[in-house]
């Protein structure tokens, strides 16, 4: 089987990671795999700098009408993250070409996060180029909305978007009710595929007007599980991050400015401080931007590691925790989750994402909900730093066997299956 991947970059989020791990599971498994991308850091086998495929005046007139795009998002004042179809304006042209030039057919298209580079209408055209049929990973809710990536409270994409909150907007006919009515028409006629990360996303989009009625199939990010040990060496890791010991249970959490509203850390803020007031004693390690934790609590301590580059370094973070941590209000995933279970840490989420699908309360994990409750995390904050040190070795055991639902070759061989259905 032939795939191609479509994805605006190769690094700098979890979009990025989820998509190389996807191709670098599928090349590991001996499938022709190649990607294009806009935004290329790494230098990955198969993975294509698209803007090094244009000649001086296509790459002049793509720079140039991509310039007029950005200026056309400063007018219309959006709130968060959003795509818009015109500013998908990379030619199509230089791509088929190039996997023309390896292959005359290609099986299938894999869209990631294509915003700001290329359309629909572009997707549509390189599939049929290339006899590929469409595969949407739901990196996000992107595919099923009218443009944001994530929807929060709105539950304006089950009927089709407009009068968008991220917009500002009253009209029923604005930008993004226009995107996604041409997005659900498109998809439909193209027969695409939607590919879930987790249940929840699969859920999203079969309640979404974009997505509806279209074949949907749920398949776990996978991990080259040789990077994430089953069996952690909290010591030797806790001494490479000049962490204590023993002072207190230590949680592991994902830093990011609590503006990021569906991240949930504002949340977090609140739960800690609550812990704080109660008298109990916990460690927070942040892995990511520094200066989010908070600061001036009494009994619970912050560790700020910084951003951490690759999965090795990822690794000693999940082996020097105790568990970790996910306050998201939405997420698709986040791949942090599946990473500390499978490096055999129980997780306290929110039920969000792949949360639900890997977690079993009190088994290798909690589920603290709904979503948004500080009190609900603090209450699971509260249990995990006071569990008996027995309880948490047994569920970090029951975390770790979820491994077997991450591996590549499981991943691979769903998503063949999925193709060939």
């Amino acid at each position: 089987m032939r795939i191609v991947h479509l994805c605006k970059m190769d690094s700098g989020g979890g979009a990025a990671d989820g998509f190389m791990r996807i191709h670098e599971a599928l090349v590991g498994q001996g499938i022709e795999s190649i990607a294009y991308v806009m935004k290329c850091q790494r230098r990955t086998p198969g993975v294509i700098d698209a803007p090094s495929l244009l000649g001086m005046k296509q790459k002049s007139v793509w720079l140039s009408s991509r310039m007029a795009a950005k200026l056309g998002r400063l007018r219309r004042s959006v709130d968060g993250v959003f795509d818009f179809d015109d500013e998908g304006v990379f030619p199509v042209g230089p791509i088929i070409n190039h996997a023309r030039s390896i292959s005359a057919q290609w099986d299938a298209l894999l869209v990631h996060w294509p915003g700001g580079f290329v359309s629909p209408n572009s997707v549509a055209r390189i599939a049929d180029a290339l006899g590929a049929q469409i595969g949407l990973w739901q990196v996000d809710m992107a595919h099923m909305t009218g443009g944001c990536h994530y929807s929060l409270s709105c539950d304006r994409y089950r009927e089709g978007c407009g009068c968008c909150p991220a917009m500002r907007s009253v009209k029923y006919r604005d930008v993004t009710h226009r995107q996604a009515e041409s997005r659900a028409r498109l998809w439909n006629r193209t027969g695409a595929l939607v590919l879930a990360q987790s249940r929840w996303s699969a859920r999203k989009a079969a309640e979404s007007y974009v997505l509806r009625g279209l074949r949907c199939e749920v398949l776990p990010i996978p991990l080259d599980l040789s990077r994430f040990p089953e069996t952690p060496d909290s010591v030797t890791a806790r001494e490479r991050l000049q962490l204590p010991s023993a002072e207190s249970r230590i949680a592991l959490v994902r830093t990011v400015d609590p503006k990021v509203i569906y991240k949930g850390f504002a949340v977090l803020h609140e739960a800690l401080r609550r812990l704080d007031c109660a008298g109990i004693r916990l460690h927070v390690v942040g892995a990511g931007p520094r200066g989010y934790l908070p600061a001036g609590l009494r009994h619970v301590r912050v560790t700020e590691l910084g951003h951490l580059h690759g999965d090795e370094a990822m690794s000693i973070a999940y082996q020097a925790a105790d568990f970790f941590v996910c306050p998201s209000l939405d997420d698709a995933g986040p791949m942090m989750i599946p990473e500390a279970m499978a490096s055999g840490r129980p997780v306290i989420s929110t039920p969000v994402g792949i949360a639900s699908d890997l977690i079993t309360d009190g088994l290798n994990g909690a589920l603290c909900g709904p979503p948004g409750d500080p009190d609900a995390l603090m209450q699971g904050l509260k249990h995990y730093a006071e569990l008996p040190e027995p309880e948490l070795r047994r569920q970090g055991l029951a975390a770790a066997a979820v491994r077997a639902k991450l591996s590549r070759e499981a991943f691979v061989s769903r998503l063949l299956r999925a193709f060939r259905s």
